[in-house]
């Protein structure tokens, strides 16, 4: 799923213009500032525009303001105008010099999107009698700060800089990400195919909570119904055979059936155009044991598959895991897939190691080694035996995740109050050979970790993604007003 670029509209904001020192460095630091911007990854820079024949023209439909710059409330509605027809999805406040903080602060006020503010460092002194300053950015950027505080609207702030420091950038692309995560959150369609597994009281959820949070909708569908959808596809449908080449040739050995093979591919297509239809940006799906009985095979890894399609799916209509994992893909700007985990074992000879686990659900991309992925029944993980073409519990994924650091996140819901467990840890290799994707994950403290799970009321799933997301995850959590638990 595609959902680059992340647009973000750029706020210019200056006093005093008139000035010629003043003018000059402002309008450095503006060239500046849209010179690296578009450096980050995932971004797209929407900036009030420069008329070449009135410099100081002023037009919503085509974003010009004087100089390219804001410092009054009229050019504020301009902007902030143009930025709406633009739909931009986040907005840096940046005070040229001192900036002014009433139409700077009117731009965020009328968008109410994500904010980034940050000021910039002061140039050399000038010659003559002076306060040794001509930028005054560092004072002026207080007053911004303080607009957005009063009217509770919440910001980043990013620090002071100079354009071409690394962590500007570095500041610039924590803040883009997050605004992906509240972007991909809002209004988001979820859909539900099954209901969850009877004992399953865990993976319970308030679409009603979704909608006043999120302004989410959940889309639901019958696991007979997709199977009926899928039932009627025929062999040689070209979709289907795509899928079936696709399933053989993506594992290393595949000990099932080639009847499973085609129920999988015809399973897939069917959830695949559930999936468009309704415009999901992720699912939660039941995968036992109502598919079992309706069609006698295990979904394992069409969910992996899924997945590697970037069509996020949950095990178990898990849909507050289906939403974490959302936001684990979109803090990684689509770049990196998920692995939806269960929180399975401790290890039993390292207390801070614990088991990432699940049938065999994850993309085959995230495999440690491509010669050791199976697809298997889960009755013969060792795939020693023949296949059998009546198995009902062929298919899953066999294979262990590749190393590297990981952040897990969790999203939970109880009384209208939003909770996301952050944390991170490092896949280390193992020479096991277990069944299902699984990956020996090593934290800082487990038991700290294992004992907030407990008590902060979260599950026994997580979206587990490769890479340090501790940081976006934060701020996402601070423009979305959800209680960050970080361990």
């Amino acid at each position: 799923m595609n959902f680059l670029p992340i647009k973000i509209g750029f706020v210019p904001s200056y006093r005093n213009w008139g000035d010629a020192p003043i003018q000059a460095w402002s309008a450095q630091q503006r060239a500046a500032a849209l010179a690296v911007l578009p450096k980050v990854p995932g971004i797209e820079v929407v900036a009030p525009q420069i008329c070449a024949e009135n410099v100081r023209a002023l037009d919503a439909e085509k974003g010009y303001t004087p100089y390219g710059a804001i410092c009054n409330l009229n050019q504020a509605e301009v902007a902030a105008e143009y930025f709406a027809r633009q739909h931009v999805d986040g907005i840096i406040l940046c005070a040229l010099n001192f900036g002014d903080e009433r139409s700077a602060v009117k731009v965020a006020e009328k968008l109410g999107v994500p904010v980034l503010i940050y000021a910039t460092k002061e140039p050399e002194v000038p010659e003559g009698p002076s306060m040794a300053r001509v930028s005054d950015s560092y004072c002026g950027m207080l007053s911004m700060a303080s607009g957005l505080y009063r009217r509770k609207l919440p910001f980043h702030y990013a620090g002071i800089f100079f354009h071409d420091e690394p962590q500007f950038l570095s500041e610039v692309e924590t803040f883009v990400r997050a605004v992906s995560v509240v972007k991909g959150l809002r209004g988001a369609r979820i859909g539900q195919i099954g209901v969850r597994p009877a004992t399953f009281e865990t993976v319970g959820y308030d679409e009603t909570a979704m909608i006043r949070k999120f302004g989410q909708n959940v889309i639901f569908s019958e696991v007979s119904e997709i199977v009926t959808r899928a039932q009627r596809l025929a062999d040689d449908d070209p979709q289907v055979v795509e899928t079936f080449q696709a399933i053989r040739g993506e594992v290393a050995q595949l000990t099932v059936s080639d009847e499973w093979v085609y129920k999988a591919a015809k399973m897939e297509t069917a959830v695949a155009e559930f999936f468009a239809q309704n415009g999901l940006a992720a699912l939660g799906m039941q995968c036992w044991p109502t598919i079992q009985q309706l069609w006698g095979f295990s979904t394992c890894a069409l969910f992996g598959r899924l997945t590697g399609r970037g069509l996020l799916t949950a095990c178990e209509v898990d849909i507050l895991g289906a939403l974490a994992m959302l936001v684990n893909h979109r803090a990684a700007l689509g770049q990196t897939l998920p692995h939806f985990i269960d929180w399975t074992i401790q290890h039993r000879q390292d207390e801070n190691q614990f088991l990432a686990w699940h049938c065999g659900n994850a993309p085959v991309c995230l495999a440690d080694s491509p010669a050791k992925t199976a697809i298997r029944s889960r009755g013969d993980m060792q795939g020693v035996r023949a296949a059998e073409a009546e198995d009902t519990q062929a298919g899953l994924y066999q294979f262990q995740i590749r190393p590297g650091q990981v952040t897990f996140c969790r999203l939970q819901e109880y009384d209208d109050q939003w909770k996301m467990l952050i944390t991170s840890g490092e896949i280390k290799p193992s020479d096991e050979v277990l069944a299902g994707t699984w990956a020996w994950v090593t934290v800082a403290d487990h038991q700290k970790l294992y004992r907030t799970l407990v008590e902060e009321g979260f599950v026994h799933h997580a979206s587990m993604i490769h890479g340090d997301q501790r940081a976006v995850l934060q701020l996402a959590c601070k423009f979305l007003n959800i209680q960050p638990v970080i361990v």
